[in-house]
């Protein structure tokens, strides 16, 4: 038999008096250092992947907080001051006031939630609204949910947590010592912009928060609860320095260091949380010119605590090491 001269002769072979063309075929050599070769390639891809897609969540986290920066701005555009950082709790050993109300209800109509804002009966606190408009009110709110971190809810009201709290300045919640910087909010206080004397651009006014998980033992952790004007929920201080170990101090949340969240009981006066976030490195927070900076964990200390003060006349910034 003569073979085709378009073929190799050593790809035909002879089966008795049968000539048969045979096919080439990978040796089991070969294939396994085409699958070793296609693992290291998805090794090398995959965290090269992981990277692009937290730069896009940190991307949408920056605009979050942007668009908060401009809602902030046209709340003071109309009152000639930012809303109060909570209203409901004396500074002293008074009773609870008759009416609570949480810094997001201040927010809704600058960020286009006025059918929610409709809902909210200003006659009640929020926790003594209708139950039947928790659901509505208390719903998912994308502009304040950082999408590198999970989104819990709030059983006792149907309520969303978010990732965005108000600058306490190095302060507890209810502190009275008048030696110690103000921040831009606090109790029943929104600062003005003409209050802020170290620079609109050098002071903060809003952080990210990591929203706690429901504790499996049905206890209450109310960190990132921005339906809330409790101590540790919608605020937070320079105490602690961004994405630090060290516990968070309250009387509403658990110690969840599994998830790094750890926290020490405390009164409500003397309540306090750090500024953390699911992003790897540091913190991004939002500037009282409606700027948005990522802050590494690595800050200076004393610029950091000096960021969160509104007229203290430090010369320190945020990118200080």
């Amino acid at each position: 038999m003569r073979i085709p001269v378009n073929y190799p002769a050593r790809s035909w072979e002879c089966r008795g008096s049968v000539l048969r063309y045979r096919r080439p075929a990978f040796t089991l050599v070969e294939l396994l250092v085409v699958i070793a070769i296609i693992g290291v390639l998805v090794a090398l891809l995959l965290p090269a992947v992981q990277q692009a897609r937290e730069a896009a969540r940190r991307m949408q986290c920056a605009n979050n907080m942007k668009q908060l920066g401009i809602a902030l701005h046209n709340y003071h555009d109309t009152h000639s001051t930012m809303p109060p950082g909570a209203i409901g709790w004396g500074v002293s050993d008074a009773a609870w006031e008759e009416k609570r109300v949480p810094f997001a209800r201040h927010m809704l109509d600058f960020i286009e939630q006025g059918a929610r804002s409709d809902l909210y009966d200003d006659a009640l606190a929020w926790h003594a609204q209708p139950a039947a408009n928790h659901a509505a009110l208390y719903g998912y709110l994308s502009i304040w949910h950082c999408p590198s971190d999970r989104s819990y809810v709030n059983e006792n009201y149907q309520a969303y947590k978010g990732n965005y709290a108000v600058n306490w300045g190095p302060r507890t919640y209810a502190s009275t010592d008048s030696t110690i910087p103000e921040g831009t909010f606090r109790i029943k206080y929104g600062a003005r912009l003409a209050d802020i004397l170290d620079g609109t651009s050098n002071t903060m006014a809003m952080m990210e928060v990591c929203q706690a998980p429901n504790p499996a033992s049905g206890a209450r952790d109310n960190r990132g609860l921005i339906w809330n004007d409790d101590a540790v929920s919608s605020m937070v201080s320079t105490l602690l320095s961004p994405n630090t170990t060290a516990s968070d101090v309250g009387a509403d949340c658990q110690n969840q260091p599994q998830v790094k969240l750890p926290c020490t009981t405390a009164s409500k006066a003397a309540s306090h949380i750090a500024s953390r976030s699911r992003h790897p490195g540091g913190v991004q927070v939002l500037l009282c010119d409606a700027s948005v900076s990522f802050v590494p964990e690595t800050i200076n200390f004393d610029a950091w605590q000096a960021a969160s003060t509104i007229a203290n006349g430090e010369t320190l910034g945020l990118n200080s090491q």
